[in-house]
């Protein structure tokens, strides 16, 4: 069946599965737990933000039942800050940050340190942010806040360390091929987003182009107060703490500002297909979703609950597996970035079941684009979401990140207070409207890990192109 982008939909998909299925051819990954029928009561706790002189914001949550202290600061760019030809240069910049010591100490000094008084910490590179974290016993919160401003703001970028991060860095970019899981999610993400930096990700010869020099350059650009947000979790004294971090962090310089992205471009309607000898083949189908502070957020949340996000009781885990055996698990679930997120639904099935699969779901899909869910569906879904969200607030730390999340994005204050209200005011239509809005786009992208030969079969899908390396360009 030859296709075009300009005529290719889901409902087009839906009615040549139909005909497949008729001639014979053969979010959430982890389901929620659901607790008692009456929802858990929540009291938001009162957040104490404060600001520093060099403008860097800070997130107090008091939590004396144990004598521990958590700390994450986080700071706009990550990855998709990497300039083009030099992929990887974030996550590189996070690992050397951590590992090549910092202010006076070598890297083996401080790793020493933090050693000597249980303190540990780290650094991470994520989609749009970078993290640094510690973790610490109260007693030693003085001496880990201390630890923690030097890695910040006094990285010692150690040649050796840094050679030794390239390594390691490049190494597991190799195994990115050994998973279908991990060659799925680089294909995934490289075609739904396109020529866009959201695209770009590293292999092992871009890791191993990288110097101290873009490191450190790299760190001059993006590391300062401008947007960033510290969180301070566990048993303290605030004013102290406040005083000893306005003393730690005067004069930080801001960074440049991160630039404002524009959407990306699927390479779609497009079926990836990458061969590989495996027992259970990966497939990853995903569309543009929304961004963040998108009115239709929270109705799409609830549709998409129905869909493919609440476990075993979703459309898509029932149709598929439950009444087919089709897979061993069928989820769907969408991120909201700066710019519009993935939307994606992620599954695995037998080599001799894939066919059958995509008719399943695509018929799924069309359907639930077309009709949308129904009030009993709604129902369901605003309980199980409402009694699910208190599972947010079991532990001190998980909420305070939530909410530096929510705050560093600039979501709404009251967003944890109302988010209940906001979930049982869904109705079917804003619901329905908002993933046919998602479903009904055409330039949608396939991504098929499976053992060698399966092509034909894709092929009755739409256009196919078979990729050898996740780390060749996309055609």
């Amino acid at each position: 069946m030859k296709t075009t982008s300009s005529s290719f939909n889901i409902i087009k998909i839906a009615s040549q599965c139909a005909v497949l299925a008729l001639l014979g051819t053969a979010a959430w990954a982890n389901p929620p737990q659901f607790p008692p029928e009456s929802p858990l009561e929540i009291a938001v706790p009162a957040f104490q933000f404060k600001t520093l002189s060099c403008g860097l914001r800070v997130l107090f949550l008091h939590d004396d039942r144990l004598p521990l202290v958590s700390g994450s600061l986080r700071l706009p760019g990550g990855n998709v800050s990497d300039p083009s030809g030099k992929e990887g240069l974030a996550a590189l910049t996070a690992a050397a940050l951590r590992n090549g010591g910092a202010g006076r100490l070598k890297p083996e000094a401080f790793d020493k340190a933090l050693e000597n008084k249980a303190i540990s910490m780290g650094c991470a590179s994520e989609a749009e942010d970078f993290n640094a974290t510690f973790s610490c016993l109260a007693e030693d919160l003085p001496s880990a806040l201390g630890y923690f401003a030097d890695l910040v703001r006094h990285p010692g970028f150690d040649d050796k360390r840094l050679a030794t991060d390239q390594l390691d860095q490049a190494d597991e970019l190799k195994r990115v091929e050994d998973t279908p899981d991990s060659i799925t999610r680089v294909l995934f993400t490289k075609s739904l987003f396109g020529r866009s930096p959201y695209g770009r990700w590293g292999s092992p010869s871009s890791m191993k182009k990288l110097s101290v020099k873009d490191v450190r350059n790299f760190y001059s650009a993006h590391f300062g107060p401008r947007g960033s947000l510290l969180v301070i979790t566990g048993k303290f004294d605030e004013a102290a703490v406040l005083a000893s971090l306005e003393g730690l962090f005067k004069g930080w310089k801001g960074q440049s500002k991160t630039p404002a992205y524009q959407d990306a471009e699927p390479l779609g309607p497009t079926i990836y297909f990458f061969p590989k000898d495996v027992t259970q083949v990966f497939i990853r189908f995903g569309l543009p979703g929304l961004k963040r502070h998108d009115p239709r957020d929270v109705p799409l949340q609830v549709a998409n609950y129905v869909l493919g996000g609440s476990g075993f009781t979703s459309r898509l885990m029932r149709e598929i597996r439950s009444n087919r055996g089709l897979a061993y698990f069928v989820d769907s679930y969408f991120l909201p970035y700066n710019i519009r997120g993935p939307f994606q639904v992620v599954g695995g099935t037998r080599p001799d079941s894939v066919k059958e699969y995509l008719t399943v779901m695509f018929e799924q899909l069309a359907q639930y684009s077309k009709e949308g869910p129904t009030e009993a569906e709604m129902e369901s879904a605003r309980k199980g979401m409402i009694e699910v969200y208190a599972y947010n607030f079991e532990s001190s730390f998980n909420l305070a990140t939530y909410e530096g999340s929510l705050a560093f994005n600039a979501y709404p204050e009251d967003y944890l207070a109302t988010f209940r209200d906001r979930i049982k005011a869904v109705t079917v239509s804003q619901a329905a409207q908002s993933m046919k809005d998602i479903l009904d786009q055409k330039n949608w992208i396939l991504v098929v890990c499976g053992p060698d030969g399966l092509q034909k079969e894709l092929e009755g899908f739409g256009k196919v192109v078979t990729v050898k390396s996740v780390f060749a360009a996309l055609p």
